[in-house]
């Protein structure tokens, strides 16, 4: 549900992943601050598109052979498709990790700030699980 891709281009240690066209943009367009400039969505809508996100996130975490940490999880790497559907995208950021690992161990803070995880800021938060 959350990544309808064509397919994944590998080449030495390169990857890309290659979408569909997403009509209606990313989420930010949608939740701008300012009324007038923002798309109204009802609130069954961002209820699915909050709900499409989260699976997308619960599959990374816990559905894939790998672990995949996305770490830059915001409306801008949200892309909505005709449907407004959401796939998440820009995986720059992101980190695999062995199925069996719960806990994970980074040397710095990834991602934006103002989106990134308490976790990884502060560590008396406990460890990035």
């Amino acid at each position: 549900m959350w990544l309808d891709s064509w397919g994944i281009v590998l080449r030495e240690q390169k990857r890309a992943l290659v979408y569909d066209f997403m009509p209606n943009g990313s989420l930010d367009k949608y939740i701008s601050t300012s009324q007038e400039e923002s798309p109204r969505l009802s609130w069954q809508r961002k209820y699915d598109i909050i709900l499409g996100v989260a699976q997308g996130i619960g599959y990374l975490h816990q559905g894939c052979d790998v672990r995949i940490l996305h770490f830059d999880i915001k409306p801008h790497n949200i892309l909505l498709d005709e449907n407004f559907i959401p796939k998440i995208s820009d995986f720059g950021l992101a980190k695999l990790y062995p199925t069996d690992n719960s806990i994970v161990t980074l040397t710095a803070a990834r991602g934006t700030i103002g989106y990134v995880a308490p976790e990884l800021i502060s560590r008396s938060i406990g460890a990035i699980s």
